[in-house]
């Protein structure tokens, strides 16, 4: 096998995998962009709210699982740090407890609210550092005693 094939079928199944994902967060009523076509195939999910520093969270395919980081619109590059969206796992741990059918329900709903606790978590970060940014008390003054380390030499 061809390593190209080898990265097309890889990309194939990461853009069924998306396209699954992307009617789960439509049924839970979450705005979602699908860019299922490009290279690197991956949904763009809006913020759920108002006032935050980026625009909402790329979700793409990391190997075999799913990831999301946060970016500032829908066709820019994603920063900071990756957290993963084990769908598969969730889908174990609740199959030992209900049928297939109220598990897929309870994943819909559990991954909803993940990326609504994620922005929620953001917010309140943000309004929190936002908060001590003058207040002159969190600032932290280092004093020094070195000196003039010029007129050491």
């Amino acid at each position: 096998m061809k390593f190209s094939t080898f990265v097309d079928k890889k990309t194939n199944k990461a853009r069924k995998d998306l396209d699954i994902l992307m009617n789960v967060l439509k049924e839970g009523d979450i705005d979602v962009k699908g860019f299922l076509k490009s290279r690197d195939p991956y949904l763009f999910v809006p913020s759920t709210k108002k006032g935050l520093d980026f625009g909402g969270v790329r979700i793409y395919k990391i190997g075999s699982s799913l990831a999301y980081r946060v970016q500032n619109e829908a066709e820019t590059e994603p920063y900071g740090m990756s957290y993963p969206l084990d769908i598969e796992e969730m889908f174990e741990e609740l199959m030992g407890d209900m049928e297939e059918q109220e598990a897929a329900k309870e994943i819909k709903k559990a991954v909803v609210e993940e990326l609504n606790h994620f922005f929620e978590k953001s917010l309140a970060a943000q309004d929190e550092i936002g908060s001590n940014e003058f207040d002159p008390q969190s600032k932290i003054i280092v004093g020094s005693k070195a000196g003039d380390l010029s007129n050491m030499m």
